[in-house]
């Protein structure tokens, strides 16, 4: 139990030790994560978030039940330049995260059943069942696309088609 612990810990540590490429906020910064359980699997560059992740950037926040973290391999020169705890990882480089999926920015809310986020892209994706809200517009669709850095976001209807409810601002009558 302690050990475990000791594991989240370090873990946790690692992410925010190193320089971080990957963006679930158009603001950057630090990426905090939290989660039941974490495992590290150093020889595949992969961490494991497990149970009730919640992973903050910024203002923007990603949840899910499972979260995977794909690191890129780092460059001889980087590895013996480091020391520290992150030493072992590098950057980001990709996020899986499936079941019960939500992506959570000032602008927008979306859930789906599972999500990338690809640094190579700064993208991204989330996919089944999503439903994207925006003040109180409501779209539904099969596939969410979010450039993060470009602040672009593309839904589509996969087999189907895209679902919208779109509701105007009230305007008074003057009386």
């Amino acid at each position: 139990m302690a050990l475990n612990k000791v594991l989240v810990a370090l873990t946790a540590l690692t992410a925010m030790a190193m320089p971080a490429a990957a963006q679930i906020s158009s603001q950057g910064g630090p990426i905090y994560l939290n989660s039941e359980r974490t495992e590290s699997l150093e020889r595949e560059r992969k961490v494991l978030l497990i149970g009730n992740v919640d992973i903050q950037q910024g203002d923007a926040r990603l949840r899910a039940d499972t979260v995977t973290l794909i690191f890129a391999e780092r460059a001889a020169a980087e590895d013996s330049a480091s020391g520290g705890l992150g030493g072992g990882f590098g950057q980001i480089q990709t996020m899986l995260a499936e079941g019960n999926v939500f992506y959570i920015t000032p602008e927008m809310k979306a859930k789906g059943n599972r999500g990338s986020y690809d640094a190579a892209s700064d993208t991204i994706t989330m996919t089944g069942n999503i439903a994207l809200m925006r003040e109180r517009d409501v779209a539904e669709g099969e596939v969410l696309t979010v450039e993060v850095g470009k602040r672009r976001t593309t839904l589509d209807g996969g087999n189907g088609r895209t679902r919208m409810v779109i509701e105007p601002e009230n305007k008074s009558s003057g009386n």
